[in-house]
């Protein structure tokens, strides 16, 4: 396996030894734009393809590309079989075009800078009659209302020197404008402003007042539960479970208490007497009977069974018969 660094060897160096010696295999690089891969058959290139690259079997994109890679490494596979290969190129012709390739985007390069600069289509023709070619015209119909320079060639399907190449001529020509990306952004944030600022200003009236309503009930109802409820307006609708958390909220102090049961009626006691045998229960229920009478004080009895009167007499005369 060969490797090195590009800072130490140039692609078209590291190339031309590979065609010089007929070597065959995988040569791949790794650098700063991304990553590429060329494949070789007894020096002839048979395979090139590049990560920033959309269009397929271009040799010219794909070695303009690689060359502009001003640093990364390599590494050569030897005997590796290329994937999909196609008729055998010579090398030596193919990096001769890409150096003057990257000749002409140095010049490309000093009206657009950057793939992210933005595009807009003149409003005004720079004279009466203008004559466009083929290219010329798809370029601009590509353009459109605006477009960024690298959405413009990849609408067109081109890579990016052959779309900077058409974008650069109808610019030249005064029919197209380039700006600068930071213009652009700055442009379109001012553009969202005004348009949040005209969607407040036509939106419904009736949906602000009723959702004023709706927080003017709610703060009443949960900031004084002891007052009378306040009635809603017709627009505002009132929440079960809103209701439901309130009265959870109520103190017990507010709640008046449950009164007692009435006392069952004479008519109520007599039916539930019917219905029962036992009388004595019967005087327990009844609301007229009177409670019994309490016994009556013990009184002394003398032996023929008359009452004995309290007085000294009798306490004398009991005296003497239990002497005897």
């Amino acid at each position: 396996m060969l490797q090195g660094s590009l800072d130490n060897f140039t692609l078209d160096e590291v190339l031309n030894l590979l065609a010089g010696t007929r070597k065959s295999g995988h040569l791949r690089i790794s650098g700063d734009r991304g990553t590429g891969s060329l494949w070789v058959d007894e020096g002839m290139l048979v395979q090139a393809e590049a990560s920033n690259v959309t269009t397929s079997g271009d040799w010219e994109d794909v070695m303009f590309e690689l060359l502009r890679f001003e640093s990364g490494n390599f590494s050569f596979v030897g005997d590796d079989v290329a994937p999909a290969p196609s008729d055998p190129v010579e090398v030596a012709p193919l990096v001769e075009r890409g150096n003057e390739l990257l000749a002409e985007w140095q010049s490309i390069e000093t009206v657009i800078k950057s793939p992210d600069h933005f595009l807009t289509v003149n409003r005004t023709l720079p004279s009466d009659q203008v004559m466009l070619t083929g290219h010329e015209w798809e370029t601009v119909v590509a353009i459109g209302e605006g477009r960024t320079v690298s959405k413009t060639y990849n609408r067109i399907g081109v890579g990016e020197l052959k779309g900077c190449r058409r974008i650069k001529s109808v610019i030249e020509r005064g029919l197209v404008t380039i700006e600068e990306p930071t213009h652009r952004l700055n442009e379109q944030s001012e553009n969202d402003e005004m348009a949040l600022a005209e969607a407040s200003v036509d939106a419904p009236a009736t949906r602000a007042s009723i959702t004023e309503d709706s927080l003017t009930a709610s703060f009443l109802t949960e900031s004084a539960p002891d007052e009378a409820q306040t009635e809603l307006p017709s627009n505002v609708v009132a929440l079960p479970q809103f209701e439901s958390e309130v009265a959870n909220e109520i103190p017990a102090a507010l709640i008046p208490p449950t009164p007692p049961p009435a006392p069952p009626s004479p008519e109520e006691i007599r039916q539930f007497g019917e219905s029962v045998d036992d009388a004595s229960l019967l005087s327990g229920l009844s609301a007229t009977a009177p409670p019994p009478p309490p016994p009556p004080p013990s009184t002394n009895v003398n032996a023929d069974g008359s009452a004995a009167a309290d007085d000294e007499a009798s306490l004398l005369m009991k005296y003497l018969q239990s002497e005897t």
